[in-house]
């Protein structure tokens, strides 16, 4: 008997192949079903794998139908695995639950690993940039971590948030920094927040889903009228255990630069223009002789800069427990000298059954961010505007250093040394975030499940300033150092109850559940000046002054508790139906408005499976959708419904001096949420057996109850008064092409994705127009008005500049002169003045697209990704300041300067740059707002699976390059049209933006 046992079950090497239609298949993954054993196949498509026979082998491969084989004696396999039909059967995530792909009613976009953006990726947001069809994604400040902008199907909002909510395993996120960009005393002003996202590993991601309508948004009610991401981390799976090391290294370099004058440039400039304005050439032939090659000051404070990233997981389990454990280090420093950011992320999934009715599992993930902070660009002015700013602007004619080695000071400029400003003022943040969800699930009977989940999430972080005697600013007030600190934390309860159940051909699913979730943010600052050294940096504070030290603190809270609801139906999985129902009351609603509910309403018919379609050969699958429904913005600020006081004013009271408190607005009891209506079709098609696929979406979102400031009267000691009023319209077609267009040995597949957007405003009350944005020495640079996009460029239309020969004392310019620009007499009344402004512009691309091509043979794999927007605008304010210069002395840009109106260069673009003080009220006009659209080559990587052969101390092995940002085709002068100095806000505008970088990585994945 011992001996026939071991003959039944004897441990033998199987060996085969797998292909598919003749076709060897690479990176198969094949499992013993009785003992675990996991490999992989080669490049050859073969595979051989210790198992005790008899034994069933598990073959899994993405993209293809997983088969089981019983292999009863050792004989050669060879295996055909055939291609899934789209992974319809897939699961995508929704809010609150998951249902199957070929169920999904709404506008959903779903993206896994695969579909993820190659490269550096600090963020998980840079992941889907111009992956998702409506999804805008934009990097606004291109410094290592900087900021992003998500836009999901326009912008709806003027004064509330425009983001959308991200979830992350089931728990909703403040996505706001606990330190906002701001500045410190000396340090620029507009400097903006680090992405919160960093905090978060893109390498831990399983799936992104995008809920981009209302009936898929609808449940999150109050918070879902800018779109949901979901964000679904990777959890262990069931097998051994397996072991991933995944890293790159690389550079960067700056993939534009300004061009501005150079030191011969500059010099022949300024003597030709000193002499044009009436004096003196500034440079004589013995100066000139003494300066020589000059200063480039944008070669000194850029670089090519280091970049590293490392990734260390553990994943496995059984049927009982299973888990996932993260580490990961990233390393980027920035192109400006003195600028990056260190990251240290790890994280712990476990899953756990307890029998066959309970299952629990915590989901948790915590950082360290350390960024290094440079001085530059935003909305600071002058000196305060930075290193960028000073780089373009500062003399090229001088030395950055003095005689005695020390960074120069140049009095007669109102800028710092650029390597002054990078050197000589220190600004760090260290950021410490964990977040993380617990839940427990048990079923109650056959398809009766409750759910509890409890999350929390806290960010907090310090941030120091510290301006030294290296500038002008630090030497003039003895030192300058700050201090802030931000923590912002929240924490949520839900419970859920989850009912599905087939009755024949009808299948129900039914959820309900109560969610409270509690927000609170800390604030803290402090200040001082007149260090005797800098040695102690902001690490002792109250060295300094005893009189000019400055403090200052805060502390709000917000609540937000909801009742949800949630039905799906479907016959046959033919006619689907779904209907959803949320309330949410919450403290930032004033008093008569504490509650909104937000239902919404969808469904699909599955065409394709009639019997009138099924016929056609041709048509593999075809589904219409429909759906409507409302969603809200509760993202008002805190408190914004009541009267709160602040420090205001003072008194001396019995000798002593008393700060005094003032109210700090008019009470609203009837502000409420923003609510934003939505219908959405959209159509899903496949054809030649799901080689081709084709979704096609069509979207009208329309915003009531926008909150505006409106005028009040003065009596009141206000000047407006918060309220809903307004509404704006967003409106478009989305459209997603997946295709394979080569099978076999070689394979070919393309994704395509294209966006239409038509923003509008529909209403503001009583008012006709509302002029808004703000930069340095600029004004009411956008209007918000009916017809007009959101924050749509106002200004000037310019025709030309004045000729020598022209009627100009006939024009509506009699006072100007030859070089001198010319205006668009809008209005007709003969004149050029304010009423002549008009929409020149508008700030959100009424186009996006992207464009990714993926080819393979055997190992080898090349993806080249494309990406783009059309028919949009941004003010660049570098150039309005060359045309329009605050001091005519600075560098400048090149072309305006170089290619200026002159009697012997009679152009019909750019101005003399004589005289332009006389029609200064005109800076933002056709010439200053440009053409902001690009195609940008974003990402082209190759990648080599290392074929092991009978190596088996490592599962697989697989090495890449990768080029990021290789080339931008624009019209853009700037050095990047995607940025904007206000971060994510409406008024897009690019001034001293940081530059963005080209990469080169080249990295390796290693399984155990």
């Amino acid at each position: 008997m011992i001996f026939q046992h071991q003959y039944l079950f004897s441990q033998e090497i199987i060996r085969g192949d797998v292909k598919n239609n003749g076709e060897p298949l690479i990176g198969v993954s094949v499992k013993s079903k009785t003992n675990n054993v996991v490999t992989q196949t080669d490049v050859n498509g073969r595979f051989s794998i210790n198992a005790t026979v008899p034994e069933t082998l598990i073959f899994t491969y993405v993209g293809f139908k997983t088969r089981e084989i019983t292999v009863t004696q050792n004989s050669e396999l060879h295996i055909d695995l055939e291609i899934e039909a789209r992974e319809l059967e897939n699961v995508v995530v929704i809010g609150y639950g998951s249902v199957k792909k070929s169920d999904v009613t709404g506008a959903v976009t779903s993206l896994s690993s695969k579909d993820f953006n190659k490269g550096v990726n600090v963020s998980v947001t840079q992941l889907i940039s111009g992956r998702a069809a409506g999804v805008n994604v934009t990097q606004t400040s291109s410094e290592p971590g900087g900021g992003l902008s998500v836009r999901i199907r326009g912008a709806s909002s003027v004064n509330a948030g425009n983001d959308p909510l991200y979830v992350i395993d089931g728990l909703p996120i403040d996505n706001n920094a606990p330190i906002a960009g701001g500045a410190g005393r000396g340090f620029p002003g507009g400097s903006q927040a680090r992405n919160p996202l960093n905090s978060l590993n893109p390498n831990d991601i399983e799936s992104i889903e995008i809920l981009k309508d209302a009936s898929a948004a609808a449940i999150y009610g109050s918070r879902g009228a800018n779109g949901v991401i979901l964000i679904t981390t990777k959890k262990g799976k069931v097998g051994k255990l397996k072991v991933t090391y995944d890293s790159y290294v690389g550079t960067q370099e700056v993939a534009r630069k300004l061009d501005i004058l150079t030191t011969a440039e500059f010099i022949q400039a300024q003597n030709e223009l000193g002499v044009a304005r009436g004096g003196t050439a500034p440079f004589s032939t013995t100066d000139i002789a003494a300066i020589g090659a000059g200063t480039d000051w944008q070669n000194l404070i850029f670089r090519s800069a280091p970049i590293q990233n490392h990734n260390l997981s553990f994943s496995g389990g059984n049927e009982d427990t299973k888990f996932f454990v993260s580490m990961n280090y990233y390393d980027q420093d920035g192109l400006v000298i003195s600028s990056g950011i260190k990251k240290y992320i790890g994280r712990l999934n476990i899953e756990s059954k307890a029998g066959d009715k309970f299952r629990f599992g915590l989901n948790l993930n915590t950082s360290l961010t350390n960024d290094d902070f440079v001085a530059f660009g935003g909305t600071g002015m002058n000196a305060g505007a930075g290193i960028i700013s000073s780089a373009i602007n500062f003399f090229p004619t001088v030395s950055p250093y003095d005689a005695n080695g020390a960074y120069a000071k140049y009095y007669n400029i109102d800028m710092e040394n650029p390597l002054a400003v990078a050197y000589g003022v220190d600004a760090i943040q260290a950021s410490n975030r964990t977040f993380g969800s617990l839940f427990g699930e048990f079923t109650i009977i056959s398809g009766l499940k409750a759910k509890l989940n409890l999350g929390s999430d806290y960010n907090n972080s310090r941030k120091d300033i510290y301006v030294s005697t290296d500038t002008k600013a630090g030497l003039n007030n003895s030192g300058i150092g700050s201090i802030y600190n931000g923590a912002l934390s929240n924490y949520l309860g839900e419970a859920t109850i989850d009912y599905s159940k087939k009755i024949r051909d009808h299948n129900f699913n039914v959820l309900g559940g109560y969610t409270y979730q509690y927000f609170l943010n800390n604030f803290f600052n402090a200040g001082n000046v007149g260090f005797s050294s800098d040695l102690n940096g902001t690490n002792s504070l109250g060295s300094g002054s005893t009189s000019l030290s400055e403090v200052g603190s805060s502390k709000n809270t917000n609540k937000l508790q909801s009742f949800l609801g949630r039905v799906n139906y479907d016959y046959k999985s033919k006619y689907l139906l779904t209907a959803t129902i949320r309330a949410d009351g919450s403290s930032r609603f004033g008093t008569n408005n504490k509650y909104g509910y937000f239902p919404s309403f969808s469904g699909a018919w599955q065409i394709g499976s009639e019997p009138f379609i099924q016929n056609i050969n041709q048509i593999s699958q075809l589904k219409l959708r429909a759906g409507y429904g409302l969603t809200g913005n509760q993202d008002i600020g805190n408190l914004n419904s009541i009267a709160t006081f602040n420090n205001s004013g003072g008194a001396t009271l019995g000798g002593i001096s008393q700060v005094g408190q003032g109210p700090t607005r008019i009470p609203n009891p009837d502000l409420k949420w923003e609510s934003t209506a939505q219908l959405n079709f959209g159509l899903d098609m496949g054809f030649l057996n799901n080689r081709i696929n084709l979704t096609v979406d069509y979207f009208r979102k329309n915003t009531k109850d926008m909150l505006l400031n409106l005028p009040t009267s003065a009596t009141t000691g206000f000047t407006s008064r918060l309220i809903n009023i307004g509404s704006i319209e967003n409106k478009g077609w989305e459209f997603l092409l997946e295709t394979r267009n080569i099978t076999g040995k070689f394979n070919w597949s393309t994704t395509a994705n294209l966006a239409t957007l038509k923003n509008k405003v529909k209403n503001i009350g009583p008012l006709t127009q509302i002029l808004t944005g703000n930069l340095p020495f600029t004004t009411e640079i956008t209007v918000i008005q009916p017809g007009s996009p959101l924050a749509g460029y106002y200004g000037y239309r310019v025709s030309g500049v004045f000729q020598t020969v022209d009627n100009i004392a006939a024009s509506a310019q009699p006072t100007a002169k030859p070089g001198y620009l010319k205006f668009e007499d809008v209005n007709g009344d003969g004149k050029i003045s304010s009423a002549d402004r008009t929409l020149i512009g508008n700030p959100l691309p009424e186009l996006t697209y992207g464009l990714s091509n993926t080819f393979s043979y055997k190992g080898l794999n090349l993806d080249v990704f494309l990406q783009g927007v059309g028919s949009v605008d941004i003010l660049n304010q570098n150039l309005l300041e060359a045309i329009f210069p605050n001091d005519p002395l600075r560098n400048q840009l090149a072309d305006p300067i170089l290619n200026r109106w002159t009697p012997t260069n009679p152009t019909n673009k750019w101005p003399s740059a004589v005289g332009y003080n006389t029609y200064s009220a005109q800076k933002i006009n056709t010439l200053t707002v440009e053409n902001a659209s690009y195609i940008r080559l974003k990402n082209v990587s190759l990648s080599y699976q290392i074929p092991l052969g009978k190596f088996k101390a490592i599962n697989s092995a697989r090495v890449f390059v990768t080029g990021q940002n290789l080339k931008t085709w624009t019209d853009y002068s700037g050095y990047d049209p995607e940025v904007s100095v206000n971060g994510d806000g409406n008024v897009r505008a690019d001034f001293n933006a940081y530059p963005l970088a080209r990469t080169y990585l080249f990295g390796l994945t290693i399984g155990l």
